[in-house]
């Protein structure tokens, strides 16, 4: 429990005996802590600057989870009652309103139980720690502990003992911990990134924290510590954003930390099942195991499959002869990012709003093998031609259409916090622009998560989700390069580099496609170019496929073998039909 007091009161002014007040306030107030109670001074009549900014804070990324998923992930790393916990220790970084710890308790108490050790003071202290900066949240959280406890048969004085040792009112990343290791390890750690912490946070996390852990988003800070803290064979759950797993500002990250995990499980999950309330984020649950002495290939570097060596060094001989598929001249682009896809998309004979805003949209699963099917949604854009915000009194229609969805749009995490009157960062707002001059252009589509290759060309205009990759260039013919990469070489380059999910999924993010090795089309010789082309234009893949599995010096039925399955339909067609 906490116990507060004031002295601010207690002035001359009210008793002429303050002063003698004030040192009796003192003594009972040391015999409270003595009997394991935090007191807390609240004599100032203004917040100190560092509480002002963990309040500040804690607006940008208070972002808690909801109970169901916290369980799940509970259960994913062997937190449960069923599992012996009696040397278990677990640990919460960002303990928030209690969403892991209370179900925690709940798993260890039953754990002792059901395994006959004593549910004693010296069971349970030590078994479960965490850390929350946010006062607010913390007393919430110790609420809910001491009532978890109590109606699980812990006597109120031991209950009141452990809340304030199980949850702790410290900064988890300034926090030495000395030796201290855990078994299992659970978050959702803060997102948010370095350039919008406040000044005084981000100046103290820079001096203490390593380099690698004080660029891009704070989450990174979290897991690297986490990481370091885990024991071998511990099992780590987060829920969080996936921009560590391949973003560029944490490479140095994932170079360092990564190397002593193993990645177990990867998966995209909805935000609005899994947080309470509505973020702009594209979260992953991710289960870890800390593993001694790994090579890094957790890390989703290398994907493991039949004769992975001798797949991995064709395409390392490729990448040593060919540039980039970017220093090639193409372009990749990512889908945008809306935030609250229900509002900005529907059916586009449905939405009730200025048909000049909507532009045809494109999910993953409307590349059906390798074509564009499109659905029939579209986007609204939100953008002038000139790269602002329109004026919705301008699209009275498109106004009413969002007024029904402002609660959620303005709850969102780009525009909540932000300085309502700058022009791009109004309530409605996606977050991403969406330039109609970019997605007009013809492209080269790839779903960003595949079991099996999909490469589809779209000459229809259309923006791509945020699932969804382009690839534009002026310098190859997109026709040809949509082929080049539907004929093997994409498939064969994901399969080695591409990190892999449950049920054999592969994620390609930029980071793997911008890899993929491509000759400059320049640097063909004529007899290829001119040969490649009567092949694409005559829709002869066989002959196609004969040139490619030529220019990257392969077998062609080995080439085949990673070919999109549209692909190797048309050539096993064209086979049986004798076409050469």
């Amino acid at each position: 429990m906490t116990y507060r007091y004031s002295t601010r009161h207690a002035g001359a002014e009210y008793f002429p005996c303050y002063n003698r007040l004030r040192h009796q306030v003192r003594i009972i107030a040391r015999m409270l802590a003595a009997s394991g109670l935090e007191i807390i001074s609240v004599s100032s009549r203004k917040k100190t600057r560092s509480e002002a900014e963990i309040e500040a804070l804690h607006r940008r990324c208070g972002v808690f989870t909801e109970d169901t998923t916290a369980r799940s992930m509970l259960g994913s790393i062997g937190w449960t009652d069923t599992a012996d916990l009696a040397r278990a220790c677990l640990l919460d970084p960002c303990v928030g309103d209690g969403a892991f710890i209370v179900p925690a308790l709940e798993a260890l108490i039953g754990s002792l139980r059901r395994f006959g050790t004593p549910v004693t003071r010296d069971t349970l202290e030590g078994r479960i720690i965490g850390f929350e900066i946010h006062r607010g949240s913390l007393d919430r959280a110790r609420t809910k502990i001491r009532t978890a406890l109590r109606r699980r048969g812990v006597d109120s004085g031991l209950a009141l003992a452990l809340a304030s040792t199980w949850v702790r009112n410290e900064d988890f990343l300034l926090r030495d911990f000395a030796t201290s290791r855990f078994t299992h390890l659970v978050a959702n750690p803060p997102y948010l990134r370095w350039a919008s912490l406040p000044v005084g946070v981000s100046t103290s996390y820079r001096q203490a924290l390593p380099g690698e852990c004080t660029s891009g988003d704070l989450s990174v800070a979290f897991i690297a510590r986490m990481i370091d803290l885990a024991a071998d064979g511990a099992n780590i759950s987060l829920l969080s954003s996936d921009r560590w797993l391949h973003a560029t500002y944490a490479e140095k990250f994932r170079a360092r930390w990564m190397k002593s995990v193993h990645i177990e499980h990867v998966e995209r999950v909805d935000p609005d099942r899994v947080f309470r309330s509505s973020v702009s984020a594209y979260p992953i649950i991710a289960h870890l195991r800390k593993v001694a002495g790994c090579d890094g290939t957790g890390a989703g570097l290398l994907a493991s499959q039949t004769d992975e060596s001798s797949l991995a060094a064709v395409v390392d001989g490729w990448r040593k002869r060919f540039p980039t598929i970017e220093d090639a001249g193409c372009e990749i682009r990512v889908g945008p990012a809306l935030g609250c896809e229900a509002a900005f998309v529907g059916w586009q004979e449905n939405l009730d709003v200025e048909k000049e805003l909507l532009i045809p949209y494109l999910r993953p699963r409307e590349i059906v093998g390798d074509r564009v099917v499109w659905g029939g949604n579209s986007v609204i854009n939100v953008c002038s031609p000139g790269g602002d915000l329109i004026s919705l009194e301008k699209y009275p229609r498109t106004s009413r259409h969002f007024e029904t969805f402002k609660d959620r749009l303005q709850e969102r995490a780009c525009v909540k916090g932000k300085p309502g009157g700058h022009h791009f960062y109004r309530w409605y707002r996606t977050i991403d622009r969406i330039d109609p001059k970019i997605w007009s252009k013809h492209k080269i589509l790839l779903p960003e998560i595949i079991r099996n290759p999909r490469v589809a060309l779209d000459d229809g205009g259309h923006v791509p989700s945020h699932g969804i990759y382009a690839i534009f260039s002026d310098r190859w013919p997109l026709p040809l390069l949509r082929d080049l990469m539907a004929s093997g070489v994409f498939g064969l380059v994901m399969e080695c580099i591409a990190p892999r999910l449950n049920g054999n999924y592969k994620r390609c993010y930029k980071r793997f496609l911008s890899r993929l090795p491509l000759p400059f089309w320049d640097d063909l010789e004529r007899w290829l170019r001119s040969g490649l082309a009567v092949a694409c234009a005559d829709r002869n893949r066989v002959r196609f496929s004969e040139n490619i599995a030529r220019l990257y010096e392969v077998d062609t039925e080995f080439l085949l073998r990673f070919a999109t399955s549209d692909w190797r339909a048309s050539v096993n067609l064209e086979q049986r039909r004798g076409v050469a």
